[in-house]
């Protein structure tokens, strides 16, 4: 608290998950003692993470990502479930190819609840193994294709360059 403090004269949007993610009975008294907003990150995985902490008025923002949530499906209802109880959204993810923040991209385009992107992974990898997906400009912006699916596929040429591994 003593931290969140201190840095709120930097006028930070928000403070993602500062705890422990076990320890996520404290976060309601976090955020209501800290003039930053708090984001739960780890803590919310599923719908039912979710639905715990809108009861516990836990925080002000989740951090949704499909790796955490299971999938598409889970990670909508996370959506709805915050449309009603005011909670903000982050999409976010882990060290997945564009291929899953394509995906992730899709999720983004679906509530006004979301208000942030994190989706700078694929940026930092040497390889795209990826056709299509979505686009970064020079400029930040991130467009995803019109097309069915995702709009992205695993670059075939790549896929042949792997090593083939049998078992058993």
């Amino acid at each position: 608290v003593r931290t969140l403090k201190e840095l709120d004269q930097y006028h930070i949007q928000y403070c993602e998950e500062p705890i422990p993610r076990w320890d996520y009975m404290n976060l309601r008294s976090l955020q209501k003692a800290s003039p930053i907003a708090i984001m739960a990150d780890e803590s919310v995985c599923d719908h039912h993470d979710a639905r715990r902490l809108i009861e516990l008025d836990a925080v002000r923002y989740f951090n949704i990502k499909l790796g955490k949530s299971s999938g598409l499906l889970k990670a909508q209802k996370i959506v709805r479930m915050t449309e009603s109880a005011g909670i903000r959204l982050q999409i976010g993810g882990f060290l997945e190819s564009r291929l899953a923040f394509t995906a992730s991209a899709h999720l983004a385009l679906t509530s006004s609840q979301i208000e942030f992107i994190d989706f700078d992974t694929p940026l930092m990898f040497e390889l795209d193994p990826i056709q299509g997906g979505i686009n970064y400009d020079n400029k930040g912006f991130i467009t995803v294709p019109d097309l069915p699916g995702l709009g992205a596929i695993p670059d075939p040429v790549y896929l042949r360059t792997l090593p083939v591994k049998i078992i058993g």
